[in-house]
């Protein structure tokens, strides 16, 4: 089997070596490249987009031309002049290539015309909008071309639509590679605005007032980022007077841009009514990310997707950094980037940030976790090793000398290297960059020292250089704090405070890896919550009593530590973080004891009387309580929906909640909720409430055949529908029935990744598993990745993120000695003689 499976390698191996051979190769022989395009767009969205791709091109030898394209070829004419009939080639179709012989070529201009039907996933239909939608090497699902960021062209587009519809695209005088195609068609609007002295144009779909309002922030968002962006590189924006701003309905991401034109999520900009601080944040990072994009992928294209995001995200935070305050954007920032890249590094999955992948034209492999969130922490810890200057001076050098061309992260690193020539920028990058993994960081004392040391848990002898502060408090309440720089792999300390009381790790939160106390030092943890006063202090703290929680290190008791300084906590993620904690060991504990904890969540509701606070208690326990006394304020929420801080899908969700908790009630529960949602008018909550309330049905062989129902590509269109109703099905109240899902999910998700969106199968995965907590749960895991050898290793990876904590928790035992217990000894008299 091992041998068959390295022969398959083997062939995959030297087919793709024999693509880049033939890539490299196209590249010096091909130049002046003039794509026409038509594309045409039908009313019905069940229909393909079919079109032509005349391309214009000069040639210096006659050999083969390969053009990329995965969707569907006619007929390929070649033109060896200006004027006159093509002649029909007889070409080869193979590994997503359409190979023309060369003796059908002249030395100098040809030209070729292909009919085409586009494949589906380049495109996407919402409504009465369709625009493309293009990933890392995919512009060749689009049209025919030569799909390589080294082959820039020129373009000319007609799009024939339906009447009343409005077409936008790029074509321009600028060079662009295929990726960077892009345009949208549909029932557009269109705002403009001079903002800072910027022209910028928006054009949407929505019809809502109260969202379209929301432009002119964006119009304010886009034009502080692009004067930032100005100001760090020197460089102005080049496609300012073309630029366009789309915020478009059903786009996989935050946002995408391509060169000229930003494309936002309508779920990312526009927001609630009262939007909570986090969502205002995210946003802004979502805006500056893709503005970043045209200094970092349009003026310069990065070689490989994974660094044109890092360098996106790092810009992002730094642009955002400068619109809010510090300890607002770091706390967002260790929560967004640093606690997902060690949720995956912290498993079997973990690889390098640059990760070599056996199917580069794969783009879910270039944004997991590693690649998106931790690339922006190694940059951090890069910029604190070079300092901030230098590396600013060599990102403008990178920009300058690579002007309007490539550049690639070796050569990035090679110009931030002599930026910097004593910060050894070249071996932090071998370590960060291009080794698997995260050090195991323990702090202890001994002997009147502190002592520092990280470990390689794979044994390689590596040491990730990197700065933080330690916290020593001794019995007398008195702190010190040390600076702490990794440059090798044991630190020590001098400390005359005496034997601390606590140690606290990189509690300023700049530090990466797990990070590992005494026993005795962990228990005394939680009581510091309620006097650290920092939020950055706090929010890193909190992360490491849940962290030694999980490695069975602290007693569920903690818990009433948690719920004593959140009574008094303002910040909102440090509070949402928190309260899911909270829940997390509620459902720990036996069916009573989580009752009572449940309650005592509610009562936070008393507490701590901010409208965050408030939004996030009934949003966890409005999707996840079992407590018959919770369920009857929730009930009672429900009837009286007067909650400000909740929306409509909020109150589905609940209704959701008790339909599965409150079975004997479900119909009442569902029918009340529906009427009110047809009351209201809005038919597409009323659809999205019919598809979801399916999955709450108390008959196991009905859910099995709603699950059945989730594994065929058309119902899972609308991806939020989908994973709410994998959600309910896998819901703790239908454990362990529920677990039967496992491993038939896992098994279609390669199948879900070629139908859906790109963040659709991490999505999925993260929903079948993550409910999960009971035994069997873990023995179908086990079995699925003991019979998957073969499966994809990015897939594969969502299996090991999701499944870790049920997977490696470890229950917390009291080993505390017991005072030894002495038997009673019983009296004795004794009679007096007389």
């Amino acid at each position: 089997m091992k041998t068959a499976k390295g022969i398959f390698v083997l062939i995959l191996s030297l087919v793709a070596l024999g693509i880049n051979a033939q890539n490299d190769n196209r590249k010096g022989n091909i130049s002046g490249i003039l794509y026409q395009l038509t594309f045409n767009i039908p009313e019905k969205q069940s229909e393909k987009v079919t079109g032509n791709a005349t391309i214009t091109f000069d040639i210096k030898t006659k050999q083969n031309v390969v053009l990329d394209f995965q969707g569907t070829p006619g007929d390929v004419l070649v033109y060896k002049a200006n004027k006159g009939k093509g002649k029909k080639a007889k070409v080869k179709i193979e590994n997503d290539q359409i190979i023309i012989p060369g003796k059908m070529f002249k030395l100098g201009t040809n030209r070729i015309s292909v009919n085409f039907t586009s494949q589906d996933k380049a495109l996407t239909h919402s409504g009465d909008v369709v625009f493309t939608q293009v990933q890392a090497d995919e512009g060749r699902a689009l049209f025919p071309c030569f799909d390589d960021n080294e082959m820039r062209g020129q373009y000319q587009t007609t799009i024939n639509t339906p009447a009343g519809w409005k077409s936008v695209t790029v074509d321009m005088a600028e060079k662009l590679a295929p990726i960077d195609y892009c345009f949208v068609t549909g029932k557009l609007f269109e705002k403009t605005s001079n903002t800072d002295g910027r022209n910028l144009r928006v054009l949407y779909s929505e019809t809502d007032p109260n969202k379209v309002a929301q432009i002119d922030e964006v119009f304010t968002e886009v034009a502080k980022a692009m004067k930032w962006m100005e100001g760090y590189t020197g460089i102005g924006n080049p496609y300012e007077k073309e630029c366009v701003i789309f915020i478009l309905p059903s786009l996989d991401l935050g946002g995408v841009e391509r060169r000229g034109t930003i494309a936002f999520s309508d779920k990312t900009i526009f927001l609630g009514k009262k939007p909570l601080k986090e969502e205002l944040l995210k946003r802004t990072e979502v805006i500056s990310h893709e503005t970043s994009h045209i200094w970092f992928g349009n003026i310069t294209a990065i070689d490989e997707p994974w660094a044109k995001e890092v360098l996106a995200n790092f810009m992002a935070s730094k642009i955002t950094r400068s619109q809010y305050k510090k300890e607002e954007v770091e706390v967002s920032f260790m929560n967004s980037y640093m606690q997902n890249a060690i949720a995956l590094d912290r498993t079997e999955g973990t690889h390098p940030i640059a990760w070599e992948v056996d199917n580069p034209r794969d783009p879910i492999l270039w944004y997991d976790n590693i690649n998106y969130c931790k690339g922006p922490v190694m940059m951090r810890m890069m910029e604190d090793e070079m300092g901030a200057e230098a590396m600013q001076k060599g990102l403008q050098q990178c920009l300058r000398d690579h002007y309007m061309g490539n550049i690639s992260w070796n050569q990035i690193v090679d110009i931030l290297d002599k930026q910097a020539p004593a910060a050894g920028i070249r071996q932090f990058s071998d370590v960060w960059v291009k080794q698997k993994g995260m050090p195991v960081i323990t702090c202890t004392y001994k002997d009147g020292q502190v002592i520092v040391s990280q470990s390689d848990p794979y044994g390689r002898g590596l040491c990730w250089r990197q700065k933080f502060e330690l916290k020593v408090i001794n019995n007398m309440g008195i702190a010190q704090i040390m600076k702490v720089d990794m440059q090798q792999p044991t630190m020590t300390f001098k400390y005359k405070g005496g034997v601390p009381d606590f140690i606290i790790p990189n509690q300023d939160g700049r530090g990466y890896g797990r990070f590992t106390l005494a026993d005795s030092y962990v228990k005394n943890l939680p009581t510091k919550l309620i006097t650290t006063r920092n939020d950055i202090n706090r929010y890193t703290l909190l992360n490491l009593i849940h962290d030694n929680y999980l490695q069975g290190k602290l007693a569920p008791s903690h818990f009433g530590e948690l719920f004593r300084f959140l009574g008094r906590e303002k910040n909102p993620l440090i509070m949402e973080t928190a309260i899911n904690q909270m829940h997390k060991i509620a459902s720990d504990l036996t069916l009573q004891q989580r009752y009572t904890l449940e309650l005592v969540i509610m009562d936070l509701l008393g507490e701590n009387r901010t409208k965050e606070c408030r939004q996030f208690v009934l949003r966890k326990l409005g999707t996840s309580a079992i407590s018959p006394e919770v369920l009857d304020k929730l009930q009672t929420i429900l009837d009286r929906h007067n909650e400000e801080v909740l929306d409509e899908h909020d109150y589905m969700a609940i209704a959701y909640r008790l339909a599965v908790t409150r079975p004997e009630r479900r119909d009442q529960i569902l029918e009340k909720e529906r009427n009110r949602l047809i009351t209201s008018g809005n038919d597409e909550l009323r659809q999205e409430f019919d598809f979801v309330s399916k999955a709450t049905h108390p008959n196991a062989n009905a859910r099995e055949e709603v699950f059945r129902s989730l594994l065929k590509a058309e119902n899972r269109v609308n991806e939020s529908w989908a994973l709410n109703a994998l959600r309910l099905l896998n819901s703790d109240v239908f454990e362990p029935q529920s677990n039967v899902y496992i491993v038939e999910g896992l098994k279609a998700l390669p199948e879900i990744q070629k139908t859906n969106s790109l963040a659709f199968p991490q999505r999925w995965t993260h929903t079948l598993i993550t409910p999960h907590r009971s035994e069997e749960a873990k023995i179908e895991v086990k079995k699925f990745l003991n019979e998957s050898a073969d499966y994809p290793a990015s897939l594969k990876n969502f299996v090991y993120e999701s499944a870790w904590v049920l997977m490696n928790q470890i229950p917390y035992v009291d080993n505390t000695p017991k005072p030894a217990t002495t038997a009673t000894k019983k009296k004795t008299t004794t009679r007096r003689r007389r």
